[in-house]
């Protein structure tokens, strides 16, 4: 039998002093601190559409990849037709942005070429389309609700 010699203690290193650990958990925080600054959406501009009467019927928020449509007092389409979002700039021809929710609220994704045209301050236009919204590129149907493009 071998005796234990009672004067080597064995020493645990602290939780800290473990490189493994410590690596691991800065990763976890800078992982989470990224992750937090990288999902954070910032709203990028806002407007709020009238009806040919000058009563509010649509907010629009527009944010990096996306708008946010929320009703105020916004009507249906007819079962035939759809109501089509437009960017309208000062100075060129109209964008669409998609169509608006059939309930009114929801989410419009937008792409890069849609981005840039509402980077700047623009009139934001709904047009009532034939079901599924213009085959031509452009508004042809009548103006229901327009507003400005604010930028933030």
């Amino acid at each position: 039998m071998t005796a234990i010699n009672p004067q080597v203690i064995e020493h645990k290193p602290s939780f800290w002093s473990r490189p493994r650990l410590f690596i691991g958990a800065c990763v976890v925080v800078v992982a989470g601190v990224g992750g937090a600054l990288y999902t954070q959406d910032s709203v990028k501009s806002a407007a709020l559409l009238v009806n040919t009467t000058q009563q509010p019927a649509t907010q629009i928020v527009a944010h990096k990849d996306y708008l946010e449509v929320q009703p105020i007092a916004a009507t249906a389409p007819a079962p035939d037709q759809s109501l089509e979002l437009w960017a309208v700039p000062a100075d060129g021809a109209p964008v669409s942005l998609g169509l608006l929710p059939e309930d009114g609220k929801g989410i419009i994704g937008i792409n890069p070429r849609q981005q840039a045209s509402i980077s700047k301050p623009v009139t934001l236009m709904v047009s009532s389309e034939t079901k599924g919204g213009s085959v031509s590129k452009q508004p042809t149907g009548p103006t229901v609700y327009q507003g400005a493009l604010a930028i933030r």
